[in-house]
């Protein structure tokens, strides 16, 4: 049974396949009769929408009237203001929907803050009871600040300059 590669010959025609496709697809066109008509019929096509192709001309001047036109067409008066509907109709949104579920939001919030704060309240005792995490806790700390402090004066000294 002879596999047909017929998905491989538009690439073919078009010079797209590395040199091991391009030498199995002649290959098979030297053996395979529906692969040869397919390809005659495709390069028929080929020649066909290149000649319909070159017979098409843009008008004269073209280019010059469409950028005439960009540059003569205004913006309407509504379109420079929509972004203040866009602003208020997203608020009246978000407001919206804060009112018909903000009872189960604030709670999810008031869940989390308290999940938050137990975390933090349980890490700190887990910190403390552990004398070596406290005094890495304590020097990290203190690293992280004094980066801090060296990159904001770095900072301001050059945006100062």
């Amino acid at each position: 049974m002879i596999e047909h590669l017929e998905d491989q010959l538009s690439a073919y025609l078009d010079g797209e396949l590395n040199a091991d496709e391009r030498q199995r697809v002649e290959d098979h066109i030297e053996e395979c009769e529906s692969c040869q008509a397919l390809l005659e019929d495709l390069l028929v096509m080929q020649s066909d929408l290149a000649q319909t192709f070159h017979r098409m001309q843009a008008p004269a001047h073209l280019e010059v009237r469409v950028l005439q036109s960009i540059a003569e067409e205004k913006i309407p008066a509504a379109a420079e203001k929509g972004w203040a509907f866009g602003f208020l109709m997203m608020v009246l949104t978000f407001g919206v929907f804060w009112f018909l579920s903000g009872s189960v939001l604030v709670k999810l919030i008031h869940g989390l803050l308290k999940l938050t704060a137990a975390m933090v309240y349980a890490a700190s005792h887990f910190i403390l009871s552990v004398p070596v995490l406290t005094g890495l806790t304590v020097v990290l700390s203190l690293v992280i600040l004094a980066a801090s402090v060296y990159s904001l004066r770095r900072l301001l000294q050059t945006t100062a300059n």
